[in-house]
């Protein structure tokens, strides 16, 4: 797969910290599917992210959250604060994705910065106008990581989605749900085989989640998600 080099048109703070980079295709780039991902070249290294934004259009969006203590964050903090004029990459990558309107309902499951490959997801199924109901549930340590959180909100609101902040720690004064991700999705949906589902976050919590799904007669084959390939199972 070649190198693409795109224009950066956008290198912008959200919230806590979170870094939007917006790159711009040249005509006659590749086109991808909702969900997949690009590896950013950064100083000779590459690293991927998930593209943020729904296909079909002439942008790419990725959400960027520093890592303490990694020098592999530190390094594309360094490149982001030299305020790049163009950026390399390579795309499209990932088969975690949506190439046809599933003929089912869908959960879509996220954790912290997961939630950009969900959100591709949502956003072209809004856009396609599928007739399933959708699940959003975001996972996330405390409510200050929710930088997404008005626009999922109105989203739930205008369309056939139902969204589910999930909050871990720091919950004095949340009034939400809190706990595990996958432990919250459980509690309210019991016939998980009628759903197609979909999985973004570490292998741990990936891996995790499908076990205690598998433990309450989910059928494996229904989830569907990148860590499988780069993280398979011994």
């Amino acid at each position: 797969m070649q190198p693409l080099n795109c224009r950066v048109i956008g290198n912008n703070v959200l919230q806590s910290g979170i870094r939007e980079l917006l790159l711009a295709l040249a005509p006659g780039a590749p086109s991808f599917s909702a969900g997949q991902y690009l590896m950013l070249d950064v100083g000779g290294a590459a690293f991927p992210f998930s593209i943020a934004n729904a296909p079909n259009q002439k942008t790419l969006a990725l959400h960027i959250k520093p890592t303490p203590d990694s020098s592999d964050s530190d390094r594309i903090e360094r490149f982001l604060d030299s305020k790049p004029v163009s950026a390399s990459i390579q795309y499209p990558l990932g088969d975690c994705c949506l190439k046809r309107l599933p003929d089912r309902p869908i959960i879509l499951i996220a954790a912290a910065t997961g939630i950009t490959q969900m959100k591709s997801m949502l956003d072209w199924l809004i856009e396609q106008g599928f007739a399933h109901p959708i699940h959003l549930y975001w996972g996330v340590l405390t409510p200050e990581e929710l930088y997404l959180k008005e626009e999922l909100e109105t989203a739930a609101a205008q369309h056939q989605v139902v969204y589910t902040p999930v909050v871990s720690q720091d919950i004095d004064h949340w009034e939400g749900r809190t706990g595990l991700v996958g432990e919250v999705v459980l509690a309210d949906i019991s016939n998980l085989n009628a759903f197609q589902v979909y999985v973004s976050g570490s292998p741990a919590m990936v891996y995790g989640t499908l076990d205690h799904f598998v433990e309450n007669g989910f059928q494996p084959e229904n989830m569907h998600s990148d860590v499988f390939s780069y993280a398979p199972r011994s």
